[in-house]
């Protein structure tokens, strides 16, 4: 799937023509916002037409099946067999048109996204493949393609969850349209009795359909949008951190690159945007460690005896990383939790959530979002420069 959509948006980019590139493409000015803003719903409004037409095409189907097919119910196997026969291949092409249509219209929209913000895609021919890391992340993002786990690094995302838990969760994330009609056609034959709601609880599915397509594309949209403007981020947060340049301090960049892998292990996945950071630091402080990097009870352990300066630098890593998958979540606030009383400095919660929104939202990244992280206990919320408003995100 990755492959055809790659294709897919090569194919785009060479019929459309070479787009014009930005140096800092996590800068987002006004028209690119609104621009932006249109791909959006354009994308969520069609994802919920898309849905509204497929449900009515499944229900219209079913109540035509229930006249002319399910016929006497002692009429034996035969007729049972003819009437899921015939639902059963309506429901199938209807869902396999939608989740084509889902697919392309994504497809467009997460290309639509990179040209707008001015994200490098295929920067030579030669990256137009499966090793284009933008391009692929971008149409995982479209697809909905889980990240791949990292390469060349001693971190297993999944080290610290339960296997069984993240099964389940896939399961009744792929399972939510059905789920969600079954429970209120359920609801609504307990409320109003079968015999009233006969004629029309097949078009139940109709909303519920349209309003989870909904759902997925401004979701598919947001995350295009975050994988379109974070390694850019991520290169501008690697300039403002100060991390060690090559060998020099080892002490410093092992517990730098332990935090990051702390996120990422709290998060259950290696984002594209984190994984964009980890080549910065690489490019300055060379190979990560593999003594279990993934273990985040040892990076709190080597945090609590290290260098105040460290400390500080190790605790704004981490809450760059935490920030720069657009969202945090509890596992990632109880590691900064943690973190914050094994080092014995604060990182208050509002100024990693304005970090995280003033990336989000596209605005510019210079020193003062990192200066109030990681300060003595007890001092005062890091504030807006002098004359500057706070975005929405």
């Amino acid at each position: 799937m990755q492959r055809l959509g790659l294709r897919y948006v090569e194919w785009r980019e060479r019929r459309l023509g070479a787009s014009e590139l930005q140096v800092d493409p996590h800068y987002l000015d006004e028209a690119e916002q609104r621009a932006l803003l249109r791909i959006q719903w354009r994308l969520v409004g069609s994802a919920a037409l898309l849905g509204t037409a497929s449900g009515l095409v499944c229900a219209l189907a079913e109540v035509w099946a229930d006249e002319a097919l399910a016929g006497d119910p002692y009429a034996g196997w035969g007729a049972e067999a003819r009437y899921w026969a015939f639902l059963g291949s309506v429901i199938g092409v209807a869902a396999l048109l939608e989740v084509a249509l889902l697919y392309l219209g994504s497809l467009r929209a997460v290309h639509a996204i990179a040209r707008t913000a001015g994200t490098p895609l295929f920067v030579t021919e030669a990256d137009a493949s499966p090793g284009s890391p933008m391009a692929a992340a971008l149409v995982r993002a479209a697809l909905e393609l889980p990240n791949p786990p990292p390469q060349g690094y001693a971190i297993d995302p999944l080290r610290e969850v339960s296997r069984l838990r993240a099964v389940a969760i896939g399961l009744l994330y792929k399972a939510k349209v059905g789920l969600s009609s079954f429970l209120i056609k359920l609801v609504l034959r307990r409320a109003a009795g079968r015999a009233a709601l006969r004629a029309w609880l097949p078009f139940v599915g109709v909303p519920v359909t349209a309003f989870w397509n909904g759902v997925v594309a401004y979701v598919v949209i947001r995350e295009a949008r975050l994988r379109a403007i974070g390694p850019s981020a991520a290169r501008r947060f690697g300039e403002l951190l100060q991390l060690p340049e090559g060998r020099e301090q080892p002490e410093r960049a092992e517990l730098v690159w332990r935090a990051v892998a702390a996120t990422i292990v709290r998060t259950h996945e290696l984002h594209p945007n984190v994984a964009a950071l980890m080549e910065v630091l690489r490019e300055r402080m060379g190979e990560a460690p593999h003594d279990e990097l993934d273990d985040t009870s040892r990076f709190l352990e080597r945090l609590a005896v290290a260098p105040e300066e460290d400390r500080r630098v190790a605790l704004r890593a981490l809450a760059v990383a935490a920030a720069l998958d657009g969202r945090i979540d509890g596992d990632e606030r109880r590691l900064v939790h943690d973190a914050g009383r094994a080092s014995g400095l604060e990182l208050h919660p509002r100024d990693l959530a304005r970090l995280r929104r003033r990336f989000v939202a596209g605005r510019h990244i210079d020193a003062s979002l990192l200066e109030p992280l990681a300060r003595e206990p007890g001092g005062a919320p890091g504030g807006l420069p002098s004359g500057q408003a706070e975005p929405s995100s």
